[in-house]
């Protein structure tokens, strides 16, 4: 026993050396490692950007500029497409009337856009009248082709490949999305058509502050 204790008392500097050089180590290899990451651009990832909205120099249906300090505290669901478009833009507002039925209570109200991407044809007139058969909430904005290409481009919602801007019927080649925007034109969410009615209702809630 004698013999035992003695000689694991002998050996404990030894320990102690041995882990004060291991942490020496391993600070200098972590310092090292910050280092190298520093200047190889491998630092912390910044958060991206917000993506913000701009409808700067677009107007409604009844040739009114859209000012967003008109509807102050109020959520946007917002839609692009065009008046001709055969089967997915109706798809779409058809989704936007049905969250919009789910969501009157809210007390913010929630304000749906279509903004379309054909303005040659989409007239004030054709344009008021498209978004009436579908929910007469919904606000039609137009612009010049330019204006709406900036706001589109914007929200990702224009193909990147120039030789993909044409549907093969000729119209504008576009995202099939709902865009929800907190009330400074910020993106919170995208939607694609293929998400069920009920869970974009119940997402949309989370935010909308609710009546009563």
């Amino acid at each position: 026993m004698g013999r035992s204790s003695a000689g694991n008392g002998s050996h404990t500097p030894t320990r102690r050396r041995a882990l004060g050089v291991r942490a020496v180590l391993l600070a200098v290899v972590a310092a090292a490692g910050v280092w190298l990451a520093l200047h190889l651009g491998l630092g912390p990832t910044a958060s991206p950007a917000p993506v913000v909205a701009n409808f700067d120099g677009l107007v409604d249906t009844g040739g009114r500029p859209f000012v967003t300090a008109q509807y102050t505290g109020r959520y946007k669901l917002l839609a692009y497409g065009y008046t001709s478009c055969p089967d997915a833009c109706p798809a779409t507002l058809t989704k936007l009337h049905a969250v919009l039925n789910s969501v009157a209570d809210a007390a913010a109200p929630l304000l749906p856009l279509f903004v379309t991407l054909d303005p040659a044809h989409d007239t004030a007139e054709v344009l008021g009248a498209y978004v009436q058969h579908f929910d007469a909430r919904i606000v039609g904005l137009t612009g010049d082709r330019e204006q709406l290409q900036r706001s589109a481009t914007r929200l990702n919602a224009l193909p990147m490949d120039p030789a993909a801007a044409q549907t093969p019927d000729g119209g504008p080649n576009h995202a099939v999305r709902l865009y929800l925007l907190a009330p400074d034109n910020t993106l919170l969410r995208t939607y694609e058509l293929t998400d069920p009615t009920p869970l974009i209702v119940s997402d949309v809630r989370r935010y909308l502050p609710t009546g009563g």
